[in-house]
């Protein structure tokens, strides 16, 4: 099967070029899963019965994760109590487009074959490709390329009678939210780290970043962007020069500026 992409590019001179780009979409993917038996797969990685630490969740299940966990939360993921775990084309992509350190160490837990980690190729597969809809923001239609995943490996894993649980992991509220509407679990990876009573120490390692706008105080001003700085200069608000930390005190540092006779002291913390 193939799903044709077609959009516009205007080039340097101005002319407007149509391209078509083909997406083979194919119905042989496998699961990845022991527990299938509707696959034709070879050395299939993740167990046909997990066992379940969560509280929550203390019926055999499998992890799937969003890209904002994975660039968050990877110092977590890295731990080896953490097994049988889905991890997306969609997520690997985004996580390769965004950040290249964190890819490697992803890279390197799907590659421990002791954590039972698949990764599932959502992109061509036929039955959990999505097409991007008109107006969506690329973001978007990755989370809901993740949820669709997700309902796809429930139904595909109920044709078993021991039904295997797949449990989505996001920090994202409105992902959470969504997913639960549909009626899928979902649930923040705080939620679930601390669910593990066999793992109390795990719980360290969580990020203490949020998605939700909701209740948010910022610890901190936010930088000033580019632009802002070079007006700011310009208009004489904002002095520029070079830092010197101060090896007396490590809350100390003084900035040397041109036209000024002394350099201008710098103390930390509020």
């Amino acid at each position: 099967m193939i799903a044709n992409k077609v959009f516009l590019k205007k080039t340097k001179r101005g002319n407007i070029l149509k391209i078509v780009r083909e997406h083979y979409l194919r119905d042989d993917i496998w699961c990845g899963s022991q527990l299938c038996n509707a696959c034709k797969q070879e050395n299939p990685v993740l167990s046909s019965d997990p066992v379940s630490g969560s509280t929550l969740f203390p019926q055999p299940h499998y992890l799937l994760l969003d890209t904002n966990v994975v660039l968050d939360q990877i110092d977590v993921f890295e731990e080896t109590t953490l097994k049988n775990i889905i991890v997306t084309q969609t997520v690997l992509e985004e996580v390769k487009h965004r950040s290249c350190p964190v890819y490697k160490r992803l890279k390197e837990i799907i590659g421990d074959s002791k954590r039972s980690v698949f990764t599932f190729v959502n992109e061509h597969h036929k039955e959990t490709y999505v097409e991007r809809l008109p107006g969506e923001k690329p973001n978007d239609r990755n989370d809901r390329a993740i949820r669709v995943t997700a309902a796809w490996y429930v139904s595909h894993l109920s044709l078993d009678l021991r039904n295997m649980s797949v449990v989505l992991l996001t920090d994202d509220v409105a992902n959470r939210d969504l997913a639960n509407k549909e009626g899928l679990l979902a649930v923040s990876v705080a939620e679930y780290v601390r669910s593990l009573s066999s793992c109390p120490l795990l719980a360290d390692k969580l990020s203490s970043h949020s998605f939700s706008a909701e209740g948010k105080v910022a610890l901190y001003p936010t930088h000033l962007t580019p632009s802002q700085v070079h007006e700011a200069v310009k208009a004489g608000k904002v002095l520029q020069g070079a830092f010197q930390a101060s090896r007396e005190n490590f809350l100390e540092g003084q900035v040397n500026v041109e036209g000024f006779s002394k350099p201008i002291l710098v103390q930390g913390r509020e």
